[in-house]
């Protein structure tokens, strides 16, 4: 009885094993579910450990001490008896490598066998993470489909499932397709998402908060409208940026909006965009910030026209100090592009667009659990998901003053192409396409793009001492 219960086990083991081994070959060909049931395999972990320490240092002194037992020196006799001399038996050298082997090769089998009976619950873990990011994606698709696109990428990463890959990619195709075609109507090429909703009706005579009078509609983005207004109470010209109605029932994009008036506000820089009050009530949400009449830095260059060298580095230097000064009061802008520099009359830089901000001490985006940024401009570890830190804006900056020097991005085509070489492709030398960039500017700019934060450059102060030396 006991023998045929073996047996079974034994083939029970046999088949659940080579179903695994089998599927080793799957998660080889997914990076990331493949490094989750290396490190999350705590047990085999140990167990592995464990026997590395033990084979050399305690099995195999005790193998050999055995070994002397069972096969004992021989005595060999010289000279009619009168010498006699101990030799090792041969049968024990025999044995030693034969054991030797035995224990290793059955300890790396038994910790073999319990990396592969892990398998499944990685394969839970990977399905759990598929459908949680899809999920997410399908909620973001019509309101920001490039968030979606993301996240559909990142979903096919961990998906092991081929029906599930046909799934997201035709879910992919249809973000992209969205994407594309929002970036025809606006005329932007920085692959930024934008929504033009229907204008307010509020009168010219109209009051808001009974203080501000809108003048004219400046300009529609994916949050809403921007309007020039006046405040009649100080008597000057400010900017009115309204969330658009048909948002102001979303409480994540609500709380978005918040976020970015939070942020503005505790902050006072020349070359960032200041905030005067944040408004809300009756179903309206604005902030009135300060009014910049140069344009978008964006719309200086275009996609094609590059700046002078100096006059890119003069304007570079100015984002470098006040995003430094940003971060100095834990405030970290996350989607940092063109679009998001706003020119003076003096052709001075003035930061704003702090909508995904993130704040310190401040879990809003963690509770969101989305993945923000403008494909184009965005550091590889936003592109992964993965915590972003102040140096994630060194990235994005690189980006900018590569685009400024350049006239163009270091990496092109649709929004799904450039997150991929964001996360694997190095970006061209700026000495490749341009002549009169110095070595040491070559290599500053490398370094911002460098795909890890632990290679970039570590603080704004220490790029800006990089860009005036």
């Amino acid at each position: 009885m006991l023998p045929d219960t073996m047996r079974h086990a034994t083939q029970q083991l046999i088949s659940i094993s080579r179903e695994n081994i089998q599927l080793v070959s799957t998660l080889w060909h997914k990076p990331e579910v493949f490094r989750y049931w290396l490190m999350s395999a705590h047990k085999a972990q140990l167990i592995t450990l464990v026997l590395l320490v033990l084979i050399p240092f305690a099995i195999t002194p005790l193998i050999d001490l055995l070994l002397s037992i069972i096969f004992p020196p021989v005595t060999k006799e010289t000279l009619f008896g009168l010498i006699k001399t101990e030799q090792n038996n041969p049968y024990n050298a025999y044995a030693q490598t034969i054991t030797f082997w035995l224990i290793w090769i059955i300890s790396t089998l038994f910790c073999v066998i319990l990396f592969l009976r892990h398998i499944p619950h990685t394969l839970k873990y990977a399905q759990r993470k598929v459908a949680e990011k899809t999920s997410s994606a399908d909620q973001l698709l019509n309101t920001n489909a490039s968030e979606s696109i993301l996240l559909y990428t990142s979903a096919l990463e961990w998906s092991i499932d081929k029906e599930s890959e046909i799934i997201l990619q035709e879910k992919l195709k249809t973000a992209d397709a969205m994407t594309r075609n929002t970036e025809a109507a606006s005329h932007i090429a920085s692959a930024r998402t934008l929504i033009l909703p229907d204008n307010l009706s509020i009168s010219d005579s109209a009051l808001i908060a009974d203080r501000y009078r809108i003048k004219q509609l400046i300009g529609s983005g994916a949050m809403g409208n921007v309007y020039h207004g006046v405040d009649t109470l100080l008597k000057r010209d400010i900017a009115l940026k309204q969330l658009s109605p048909s948002l102001s029932h979303d409480e994540h994009i609500i709380a978005r909006f918040r976020q970015e008036a939070l942020a503005l506000a505790r902050l006072s820089h020349p070359n960032i965009v200041q905030v005067f009050d944040f408004i809300e009530g009756e179903g309206f949400f604005w902030i009135v910030m300060e009014l910049i009449s140069g344009g978008e830095l964006e719309q200086k260059f275009g996609t094609s026209q590059p700046l002078e060298l100096k006059e890119a580095l003069r304007l570079a230097h100015q984002m470098a100090m006040a995003l430094g000064y940003a971060h100095s009061q834990g405030v970290i802008h996350r989607d940092f592009k063109p679009a998001n520099v706003l020119l003076t009359k003096n052709g001075d830089i003035k930061i704003t667009d702090f909508g995904i901000a993130k704040l310190a001490q401040s879990g809003i985006h963690t509770q969101l659990n989305t993945i923000m940024g403008t494909p184009s401009h965005m550091s590889p570890e936003q592109a992964n998901g993965e915590e972003t830190d102040h140096r994630t804006d060194i990235y994005a900056l690189g980006i900018v003053l590569y685009q400024m020097i350049s006239g163009e991005l270091p990496f092109n085509g649709d929004a799904k192409s450039i997150i991929a070489q964001h996360l694997t492709k190095q970006a061209p030398y700026l000495s490749e396409k341009q002549k009169n960039i110095s070595p040491a500017l070559d290599n500053v700019i490398h370094k911002m793009l460098a795909k890890t934060p632990d290679e970039r450059f570590q603080s704004m102060h220490e790029l800006v001492e990089q860009l005036i030396g």
